[in-house]
């Protein structure tokens, strides 16, 4: 079960990190590093900013 299908960006960050009482986050950026060596970084905006990926410093 996915814990991001259909959910705004604030949810997914909220998701990620917890609603504890301390200032939350204005991002989470997940890294990845492929079998192949590339590296894939999907951006997740604490906000209605639009989300972005990028592989090896290319935004898709």
């Amino acid at each position: 079960m996915s814990i991001i299908e259909d959910k705004t960006s604030e949810e997914i960050v909220t998701a990620f990190t917890s609603d504890d009482t301390g200032a939350p986050p204005t991002s989470v950026t997940i890294e990845v590093i492929t079998e192949s060596g590339s590296t894939v970084k999907i951006y997740i905006p604490n906000s209605s900013a639009d989300a972005s990926v990028t592989v090896d410093g290319k935004r898709l």
